[in-house]
């Protein structure tokens, strides 16, 4: 049984039976037509693409700008009412302790150093919500300070370099950095069984480099892809979303007891550049 003929060969094999001249000419708008129509289709994407990820970004800043506000009423809120009631426990401490009441004294001393503890545990948690040192002083310092404080409470002993000095970025590509280190470094504290930790940050051209490595137990990064492993993968995917958003990407490189590398590769487009940050004061 003979298979039909498309229409459109059909008519050009008609054409190049008449005049092969004609012929060459119709095949050409066919392709020309193939090609506008390919090029339209290619810059619509690029238009979606485009307003995806000014919807994420925006949606990120969102999520930041939540984080400030929190990270605010934490410190301004919750943080002055504690030590509100950690100043008036001491004074109530040292009333009993002139009535050499010891036994309401003692008691006093468990209940302040519940609220000491809990105003301590309220100023970390705001200050890892949204350091006001990355506003204030910018990222170097603030990776200097994420660093040591994860090192103190985790026992990990952890370095952090720098080559950025004071020069500053715009406040959404410092946020992404500060970001990815924590994401990383949070990931090295569960999961790595690490003895130590390197964090490097540099800049090479227009590229900012973000490295956080270490000596940890390592894992196939294939198991990423595992569907009874989703959980594990999370925080990788939101790093390398979180990269992608900004023209970057996210390198990771590892392996069963050879640790673990992150590698954060971003343009410094024009204008993300800033003013040298102000000086900590001593």
């Amino acid at each position: 049984m003979e298979r039909p003929v498309p229409p459109l060969a059909s008519a050009l094999g008609a054409i190049s039976e008449a005049n092969p001249e004609d012929y060459r000419e119709a095949v050409l708008r066919q392709v020309r037509a193939l090609t506008e129509d390919n090029q339209r289709l290619f810059q619509s994407a690029l238009r979606s693409e485009k307003r995806f990820r000014m919807l994420a970004k925006a949606v990120w800043k969102v999520q930041e700008d939540e984080r400030r506000r929190l990270a605010r009423e934490l410190h301004d809120d919750i943080g002055q009412t504690l030590t509100a009631l950690a100043n008036q426990l001491q004074r109530i401490s040292d009333d009993a302790q002139a009535q050499d009441n010891v036994g309401l004294k003692n008691r006093l001393a468990d209940a302040l150093d519940i609220t000491r503890g809990a105003l301590r545990d309220t100023r970390e948690l705001s200050r890892l919500l949204r350091p006001t040192l990355l506003d204030d002083l910018g990222l170097e310092v603030a990776l200097q300070w994420l660093v040591r404080t994860l090192s103190e409470r985790s026992g990990l002993p952890m370095e952090c370099s720098s080559a950025l000095g004071e020069q500053r970025l715009t406040a959404d590509l410092e946020t992404l950095v500060f970001r990815v280190t924590q994401e990383a470094l949070t990931n090295v504290i569960r999961h790595s069984a690490a003895s130590e930790v390197q964090v490097r940050l540099m800049r090479v051209g227009n590229l900012l480099r973000l490295q956080v490595s270490d000596d940890g137990r390592g894992f196939d990064p294939a198991d990423l892809n595992n569907p009874d492993k989703a959980g594990d993968s999370i925080g990788v995917r939101g790093m390398r979303d979180r990269a992608e958003l900004f023209g970057g990407k996210l390198e990771l490189k590892s392996a069963p007891g050879q640790g673990t590398r992150v590698t954060l590769i971003v343009p410094v487009e024009p204008g993300d550049e800033l003013i040298a940050a102000p000086k900590a004061q001593g």
